[in-house]
């Protein structure tokens, strides 16, 4: 059988005493731990409010990866109300702004604290062709706002769309691409992407691309009007016989050639030009 053994008066106080001391050393606990929030806040506080830790200007922007598009250009994309404490700006909204924008791929945006300011990383869309509309397509309205692909602008080599002015004409760095393309719809971005690396890798020189007719693609080149039919599986193999075809200058003048019918690519035929009944 157990014995218990009953505290004695000296046991009571000292455990009395013990828990005295626990819920002293908690409440210093505690204090410690509201000033420690206390300070913390009214540093960030003064980090936030200070003039150390201010964006200033665009000019404490560190932007890298923009060949196309001026540091300035992008500074002016960026909805910045100078002065900004620097821990108010929110990176990921600034980021997805940039991406808003046409010429801008993607941009990752980060803050940096010494010295105080932002990185800015962006990737351009590059544009290879100019997007021209319909000519013969009527315009119902003007539009209030930029309509894709229903007025000038470039294309990449995605198919993507931007405004004819989204690079600075006096960026030396850019150049109007030479290609230009009619009737390039939103529908066949798809399939540009699979025409245009062919066509850059053509020997032959093109100029124009005219998709208004989806059944009738036609290209303008160094050796005349090329007519490939819908775009297809075999539109490789019609640049190679188109290729195959330089000698046919030097055997019927360009200005005879009403245009070269490559929608058999196997048996490619030339049309040649009727000659005026006055002539």
């Amino acid at each position: 059988m157990t014995d218990f053994q009953v505290p004695t008066s000296q046991d009571l106080a000292t455990r009395r005493q013990r828990l005295r001391q626990q819920r002293r050393y908690r409440l210093l606990q505690g204090i410690w731990r509201a000033i420690a929030i206390s300070g913390l806040t009214a540093g960030t506080v003064w980090v936030a409010t200070s003039p150390v830790w201010l964006i200033q200007s665009g000019e404490q922007l560190d932007i890298s990866g923009n060949q196309l598009l001026s540091d300035d250009e992008i500074q002016a994309l960026l909805p910045i109300d100078y002065p900004q404490p620097l821990l108010k700006v929110q990176p990921q909204t600034l980021s997805a702004q940039l991406k808003k924008h046409g010429p801008i791929a993607d941009a990752i945006v980060s803050r940096r604290l010494f010295p105080p300011g932002l990185h800015v990383r962006v990737q351009e869309r590059y544009p290879v062709a100019v997007a021209l509309p319909d000519p013969t397509e009527p315009i119902s309205a003007i539009p209030a706002k930029t309509v894709p692909f229903q007025e000038m602008g470039l294309l990449d080599q995605g198919g993507f769309w931007m405004p004819y002015d989204s690079f600075s004409q006096s960026n030396h760095g850019f150049e109007l691409p030479g290609l230009q393309v009619y009737g390039m719809r939103p529908t066949y971005q798809e399939q540009w992407a699979q025409l245009y690396p062919m066509l850059s890798r053509s020997p032959v020189k093109i100029s124009e691309v005219d998709w208004r007719n989806p059944n009738n693609l036609i290209l303008q080149t160094e050796l005349g009007e090329v007519h490939l039919g819908p775009f297809g599986p075999r539109f490789s193999e019609q640049l190679v016989a188109l290729d195959q075809m330089r000698s046919l200058n030097g055997k019927v003048g360009k200005e005879k050639i009403a245009f070269i019918d490559l929608r058999e690519p196997q048996s490619p035929a030339v049309e040649i030009s009727k000659p005026n009944k006055g002539s």
